[in-house]
């Protein structure tokens, strides 16, 4: 996931965009602390004696997994229709527009 936000960003400092590069990081880096905030979290109930559900917390992880890939593929349709704005043949992901 590093080298295709390298890549995005790339993109995007092209098309002097870097605000959308910066929003996608600020929203992973949020969502990296969240995760990191439930595993502390968790691991402070395991020192007190409560049962931790393993199958619960592989699905935690997963469904953030799930979103941030969710959240860069957004992103990467949002940078092709920023390229190909203007492209009659081009058919858009986001009718609503990206601008």
């Amino acid at each position: 996931m590093n080298e295709r936000m390298a890549l995005l960003e790339r993109r995007l400092i092209e098309q002097e965009h870097k605000d959308l590069f910066l929003q996608t990081a600020h929203t992973l880096k949020a969502i990296n602390e969240l995760a990191e905030h439930h595993r502390l979290l968790a691991a402070m109930h395991a020192i007190n004696g409560y049962r931790i559900v393993g199958s619960e917390e592989v699905l935690f992880y997963e469904t953030l997994s799930q979103v941030k890939e969710q959240i860069v593929q957004i992103l990467e349709k949002t940078v092709c229709d920023l390229e190909h704005k203007g492209d009659k043949h081009y058919e858009k992901h986001f009718n609503d527009g990206v601008e």
